[in-house]
């Protein structure tokens, strides 16, 4: 039989991948658990970080055998011309590099240098993709993580001249600053050392004409404030920031809202959702000249938080498990730091989970799954809701998501008791090729009318489902969908009039204008093509896009006019993507949800 797939990207490196194998050759998880004890080595949080796995090949590609094999305790290194070690070449290698290290919970930033392409993944989600001939330049990158182990891995070619790989992080955080710490530069770039280190106690500055401080000048500053915020409450915020000119506003590092461009005082504002806790925020801002002026704030919209709730987790007496009782394996991931997994079946059942809620009474509740992170990769959970003496099935594929509740719908239940959600090791998929994940259920109150039947047999889910079900003008637009959503590598890059995204299942671009209106275009560009065009300049500050994005704007004079300059260079990232009958919907974590209507419209959300 062949190792089944828990989820795409997990067994990367480091303990899981070891996880993996042991559950492969053994098959249940009592023994691979008392093997894992054996085989992992145990380093305190306060242990040194230990050696890297040093993988080096005589190619760009890091294919075949590699020509050397070490432990490298750090990777900084600068080459010169010269070669990581005999026998591998001072040109055309490339090397990999693997780790699990020991971390305390906080925001990390991640900082490489390379010369040429360099790949950064932390925990098998790659942060950093800078694939490119290049001089040595530096990039960063920050990612909040829980305590314990995480899985670094590096990647990188050499093609010619010098050489330089290096690596490093640093838990950001400074109990010097009771609120913003605020970092002042004399350059519009953030470049350098800050000339004025200061607490600020909120960003809501306008400067006028004015400076912040006597050593800033007027024009052509820049500041960074960070810090770390305490909410009470998980819940949907909302950060709004005003600026003139550039403005950057990240959560957790992840970009949220990036309008670094000249422009006149304008307000932006952008969702997301955040657990109870810690959380850290960095705004960056920019003065070209003329008016000054930056605010940032955010507030807690109503969510199902908010409403009475009813939570059945895996571990409470609501939940039951039946048949074949030693195919569950239980893990600490997932809601509560608690879940269970098994192997999926193709057709016949030996496995299931209910989930039966104590409800307050009768009603109308929507039901929400809770999918773990690890260990739930099927991409056919069915999920039968029995309620109100009918029942409803919802089809979902556990794979995409990653410690999240998703939607299975809103019904009416009777609160009788005797209701309940089930999931079954069925899956239609390959026998024991999929891991079925069994977390939380949880069994929220709404007080709207009952819907209309549906009339779809797909219902989009997550942020799809709640834009798609509550905009009776995106539904009426869009249509049914004709696809559950999935997962796929995006590149995205934005301009002074618009944006770009890249499929690259589809090799699809499309090119969405701030006036409403998209397109759509093959990309024709391949590997060995010119990337950019020399004589090309673009402004200081702006780029030329590159690649696919670039062909498609240098050959077509309507869309270089409509989109402008881009004002931040393309990168790639995980979206996801769902078609419809007259459109489709595009997400990226960084830019949030689009809707592509077939008549040539598009909406943000």
């Amino acid at each position: 039989m062949a190792c089944p797939a828990l989820r795409p990207g997990v067994c990367q490196g480091g303990a899981p991948m070891v996880a993996r194998r042991l559950l492969c050759g053994v098959g249940r998880s009592l023994l691979a658990l008392a093997l894992l004890a054996l085989v992992l080595p145990v380093w305190s949080a306060s242990a040194a970080v230990p050696a890297f796995r040093g993988e080096y090949y005589n190619n760009r590609s890091l294919v075949g055998a590699p020509a050397l094999v070490r432990d490298d305790a750090e990777v900084n290194f600068n080459w010169g011309a010269g070669s990581p070690g005999s026998p591998v070449h001072a040109d055309d290698f490339s090397a990999r590099w693997t780790n699990s290290v020991n971390l305390a919970a906080g925001t990390y930033r991640f900082t490489v240098r390379a010369d040429d392409g360099i790949r950064l993944w932390v925990d098998d989600a790659l942060i950093i993709d800078r694939w490119v001939l290049q001089p040595a330049t530096t990039y960063t990158a920050d990612r909040t993580l829980s305590a314990g182990y995480h899985n670094v891995r590096m990647e990188y070619f050499e093609a010619g001249g010098d050489a330089v790989a290096q690596l490093s992080w640093a838990r950001l955080g400074d109990s010097s600053f009771p609120q913003w710490k605020a970092e002042y530069y004399t350059n519009p770039d953030l470049a350098g050392t800050p000339a004025l280190v200061r607490n600020d106690a909120a960003i809501d500055f306008d400067w006028g004409t004015g400076s912040p401080a006597p050593s800033i000048p007027v024009d052509n500053f820049s500041v960074r404030w960070s810090r770390s915020v305490s909410l009470a409450s998980g819940g949907a915020y909302t950060f709004t920031v005003t600026a003139d000119d550039g403005i950057r506003l990240r959560v957790d590092g992840r970009l949220l809202i990036d309008r670094w461009i000249d422009q006149p005082a304008r307000t932006y504002s952008a969702n997301t959702y955040l657990a109870a806790g810690a959380h850290d925020v960095v705004v960056e801002y920019y003065e070209r000249g003329g008016m000054a002026r930056a605010q940032a704030s955010w507030a807690r919209i109503a969510s199902p938080a908010d409403t009475p709730t009813v939570t059945v987790d895996d571990l409470d007496v609501g939940f039951t498990r039946g048949g074949d009782l030693a195919a569950f394996t239980g893990f600490a991931f997932g809601y509560r730091d608690h879940m269970f997994y098994l192997w999926n079946s193709t057709s016949a059942v030996y496995a299931w989970g209910r989930w039966t809620p104590n409800l307050p009474g009768p009603g109308r509740y929507e039901v929400q799954a809770f999918i773990p992170s690890r260990y739930a990769g099927t991409s056919a959970a069915t999920y039968r809701i029995y309620h109100n003496g009918t029942r409803h099935d919802r089809t979902i594929s556990q794979a995409p998501y990653y410690d999240e509740w998703v939607s299975l719908g809103t019904y009416d239940f009777d609160g009788a008791g005797k209701e309940y959600v089930y999931l079954s090791s069925a899956t239609g998929e390959a026998w024991a090729s999929r891991a079925i994940g069994f977390d939380a259920v949880r069994f929220i109150a709404r007080s709207e009318q009952p819907a209309p039947p549906p009339t779809c047999t797909i219902t989009p889910v997550l942020g799809f489902g709640s834009v798609w079900a509550s905009n009776a003008s995106v539904r009426s637009a869009l249509g049914c969908a004709t696809r559950a959503e999935s997962p796929v590598w995006l590149g995205e890059q934005t301009f002074e009039h618009g944006r770009m995204f890249w499929r690259q299942d589809t090799a699809t671009i499309y090119v969405l204008y701030d006036d409403g209106t998209w397109q759509q275009f093959a990309d024709s560009w391949h590997t060995g093509d010119p990337e950019t065009d020399p004589n090309i300049v673009a402004p200081a500050g702006l780029y030329q896009p590159k690649r696919g994005f670039g062909k498609v704007w240098r050959e077509n004079p309507a869309v270089r006019s409509k989109l402008g300059w881009g004002t931040i260079e393309e990168h790639g990232l995980n979206g996801a993507v769902e078609p419809f009958e007259r459109g489709l919907m595009l997400w990226s974590p960084q830019l949030g949800i689009h809707a592509l209507y077939n008549s040539g419209r598009w909406q943000h959300f």
